[in-house]
Formats: C-alpha cells, sequence, structure tokens
C-alpha cells in the first residue's frame, strides 16, 4: 500500500478450506484477524448479532439451521466474506476506523447478517478486516454476491468516508472487483475533473474545521457528499458543465411531456369517435322515426335523451375531420397502438426525469456551496476591514 493511498474497499468471498471443516476453516481465517498485536488485545473488534469471543459459534449456529432446512454443504462452499477497508494514513484514529467499519457493514449487510469487525493498526495505513456470515441471522437465506457489488460498496464506504471528513480514493485509481477476478482496472479522467471535485471536496472538509462551525450547520455535509459521488460518477469537471446536462434534460422533459399530450389528444379524440359511432348507431332509428313523423314535438319530448345523443354524434363527426368514418375495428387498433407509444414514452420520461432530479439537486447544492463561500469571504473581508479601522 503506497503513501498516497485513501479510503479503499475490498470484497472477498472465503471459501471452505481443503480437508477442513466449516467451523475449522473459520477460525483459522478468523485467527489472523483477531490477532491481539494487532488489535490493541481485542480493542478494536466490534460485532453485530455475535459476540468477539464466540463468533465462529454463532456464525454456525445459522449455518446449521440453513444446511438441515434449506441445502446441503457444498465442495467450494463460501462461508463468510471479508471486506477490506483502507484508510489515509495519519487521517484518521484505529477506534473512529472501527466505528465507520461498523457502520459500513450495517449499511451493506442491511443488518441482515452477524459481522465481526477488526481494525489492524501495526502498519502505517489503519485498516479493517470486516467479516459477515454468509447466512442470514434467521438462518433462512445465504448471502447472493452479484455483479458489481464491489462498486456498490465502495459507494457506500465514500459515503460514509466523505460524511466525516475523509478522503476518498480518486476514480482514477479506483479498484473494481468482480466476483470472479480480482483485477486491477484504471479508469482515466481529465485533469480538470480532478481539481474541479478536489476543490469541491476541500469544501466538505472545511466544514469539519473549528473556524467553518456555522458553515457545517448551514450545510447537509450528508447531502453534499452524494453529489461529489454524482460528480465523480458521470464525469462533470465544471458547474458550467453540469449547469448544461440539467438544461438539456430540461429540454428533453418538456419535448417528452409534449409528446405524451399529444398521444393523450390523439387517445381522447379517438374514444370520443368510437363513442360517436356507437351512440349513433344505436339513435338512428330513433331519428329516421322522429324525422317520420317531421319532428313531432311529443315524441321529441319522449326520446330527448336518444336524440341528442344523435345530435352529439354528428357534432363529433363534422368535428373529427373525416370525409369517411374508419371502422370501430380500425379505431380500436389505432387506439392499441398509440397507447402502447404513449406507454413507451412515459416509461422514458419518468427515467428521465429521476436523472433530471438528481443533476437539478446537485446543481442547487453546488450554488449553495458558491453562495456560503461568496458570504464567508465578505464575512473576512468585513473583519478585516474592521479590525484595520481599529488600529488606526
Amino acid at each position: 500500500m503506497g503513501g498516497n493511498l485513501m479510503a479503499a474497499t475490498r470484497l472477498m468471498a472465503l471459501h471452505i478450506a481443503k480437508g477442513k471443516s466449516i467451523a475449522e476453516s473459520l477460525i483459522s481465517r478468523l485467527d489472523y484477524y483477531k490477532n491481539k498485536d494487532k488489535t490493541e488485545d481485542g480493542k478494536l473488534i466490534s460485532t453485530y448479532e455475535c459476540d468477539k469471543r464466540t463468533v465462529v459459534e454463532e456464525f454456525m449456529l445459522s449455518k446449521n439451521l440453513y444446511h438441515k432446512s434449506k441445502r446441503a454443504i457444498r465442495k467450494n462452499e463460501i462461508i463468510a466474506y471479508q471486506i477490506r477497508q483502507s484508510f489515509k494514513p495519519g487521517e484518521i484514529s484505529a477506534e473512529k476506523a472501527n466505528e465507520l467499519g461498523y457502520e459500513l457493514a450495517m449499511r451493506f449487510t442491511k443488518g441482515k447478517y452477524a459481522f465481526a469487525v477488526y481494525t489492524h493498526d501495526d502498519r502505517k495505513h489503519i485498516h479493517n478486516h470486516i467479516v459477515f456470515n454468509s447466512v442470514s441471522i434467521d438462518g433462512k437465506r445465504k448471502y447472493k454476491d452479484y455483479w458489481r457489488s464491489g462498486k456498490t460498496l465502495q459507494k457506500v464506504s465514500d459515503l460514509i468516508c466523505l460524511e466525516n471528513g475523509l478522503s476518498v480514493i480518486e476514480q482514477k485509481n479506483k479498484e473494481n472487483w468482480s466476483r470472479k477476478k480480482s483485477k486491477r482496472k484504471t479508469f482515466n479522467i481529465k485533469d480538470g475533473e480532478i481539481k474541479f471535485l478536489k476543490d469541491i471536496e476541500g469544501k466538505v472538509l472545511e466544514g469539519y474545521g473549528k473556524g467553518y462551525i456555522n458553515w457545517a450547520k448551514k450545510f447537509n455535509a450528508k447531502q453534499l457528499s452524494k453529489t461529489i459521488l454524482f460528480l465523480q460518477e458521470k464525469g462533470i469537471s465544471s458547474y458550467e458543465e453540469l449547469k448544461k446536462y440539467t438544461d438539456e434534460k430540461t429540454g428533453k422533459k418538456n419535448e417528452l411531456l409534449d409528446l405524451l399530450k399529444e398521444k393523450e389528444h390523439i387517445l381522447s379524440k379517438n374514444k370520443k369517435l368510437q363513442c360517436a359511432i356507437i351512440d349513433f348507431a344505436k339513435t338512428k332509428p330513433i331519428y329516421d322515426e322522429y324525422k317520420k313523423r317531421k319532428f313531432n314535438k311529443s315524441f321529441y319530448e319522449e326520446h330527448s335523451g336518444e336524440l341528442m345523443l344523435y345530435q352529439n354524434a354528428i357534432k363529433v363527426f363534422d368535428e373529427s375531420g373525416y370525409k369517411k368514418l374508419p371502422k370501430i375495428k380500425e379505431l380500436r387498433e389505432q387506439y392499441g397502438q398509440v397507447l402502447q407509444e404513449k406507454k413507451a414514452v412515459y416509461a422514458e420520461y419518468k427515467q428521465l426525469e429521476k436523472e433530471y432530479r438528481e443533476y437539478q439537486i446537485a446543481q442547487k447544492n453546488l450554488e449553495m456551496i458558491y453562495q456560503l463561500e461568496d458570504a464567508k469571504k465578505d464575512e473576512q473581508e468585513k473583519s478585516k476591514s474592521s479590525q484595520t479601522k481599529s488600529r488606526c
């Protein structure tokens, strides 16, 4: 691990060792993690749903329940998962690292799997070995690793670190660990992006300094941390670029809204015409009889409802613009086709609306940062000015 290392994580599956039982395999793994020389005589160990003295035994209780009711032990059984979390040298205490390791495990497992956090402070870089059981606490399910779970884990760890004023690993140095291969992939980003993100990240870290207590009170550090991760993920290198993307999505959203209204109008017109054709067919004989009776008043009073439907149907035909009315079957087919088109547009709109909100929140957060930054500079200038006057 190099001296420039910042908070980084890695997720690894721990398998049953050849020629050993599950319990024996767990014991051999945990013996290294709980080493007294590395964990300050066990002080740097914290656990969830198990005691640090009986981790193996309590893991095994859940496993026995699972294997008795669900599935027998397999040859290459996954017995647990290890999360390795490393921190930048000199940036965090061992006790705080253990606390953040516990929080990471809780957020990642959602409290469904027992775990133990072993913090090692015997090297320059403090790091956690977090071991969580492969079987849930109730013994009903096994943890299923998924594609890009390592990336999810890194995001959760980054968020926790930023919330606590710690550095996070830059995107170009991030390790993307897949389920089957622990192969490093490098993500190259522009110098401008790095400078921009470091500048924004610096404003978060300022919130933890003694001189910026009011800053921290005014702004939610958690929300800003999420914004930083969002900007990293999208590779956005300036406020102007963020605003451009937000404006583009606003324009696209308005286009889709107009298209939705157009589809709605077509559907409404189609449905109205279908109803008019049906009403016309039902009331035409009554109108013909009314006409035959030379528009008799008493006949009209007796059949006023049907005759009004007939007149409304004729009005709809006139407004439709058709020289020759289509058949009901054709209208229903058209309605079904347009309805499908509308559903597709709506799905696209909902996805875009979600993305737009993310960009909009990020933009508003950055605007708030710069507003607070300007206000802080103004206060500093006023303070300098008042000090100069008092000396005079």
